[in-house]
């Protein structure tokens, strides 16, 4: 399968997706408010996701316009499902473990092991990043969105 046409064809449904959100008020009915508002998080996490697929869709369709040879990440190979079980496992394992671990001690070996699965050999941009985003997300849900992730139970 060629990638560069899954990017451009899913970077479009999720610009569309996007826009819907940054555009419309009557997405949310009820809800919890804070002092953002209620559609600060969606309409941020809209923002990003219109940026980044906006950043892949350009360069691919430009790999795709210019006819250019196909390199070796950019063919995905279909031949076993074993990748996809280990990711659902992972998943799972993480889902089961957050009530009773918490989220700040799962969530990063849940980052690591996604990484190492999808190929990611830079161990310290990955440990890094495991370790900063849990910690961004556990303390920005809490102090702006008043969301109260999981904690240690045991």
């Amino acid at each position: 399968m060629d990638r560069r046409k899954i990017d451009v064809v899913v970077s479009t449904f999720l610009i569309i997706v996007s826009v819907i959100i940054l555009t419309n008020d009557n997405l949310v009915e009820g809800g919890a408010e804070s002092d953002l508002g209620i559609m600060f998080l969606p309409r941020v996490v809209a923002g990003l996701m219109l940026i980044f697929a906006a950043t892949i869709a350009i360069q691919s369709f430009s790999k795709l316009s210019k006819g250019a040879e196909l390199e070796g990440p950019e063919l995905i190979v279909t031949d076993g499902f074993r990748g996809i079980f280990i990711y659902i496992g992972i998943f799972i394992a993480y889902w089961l473990a957050v009530p009773h671990l918490g989220f700040m001690v799962t969530t990063p070996f849940v980052m690591l092991a996604v990484a190492v699965l999808l190929g990611g050999r830079s161990w310290i941009p990955i440990i890094t990043m495991s370790v900063i985003t849990p910690v961004l997300i556990y303390y920005g849900s809490r102090e702006f969105l008043r969301v109260y992730l999981p904690t240690w139970t045991l």
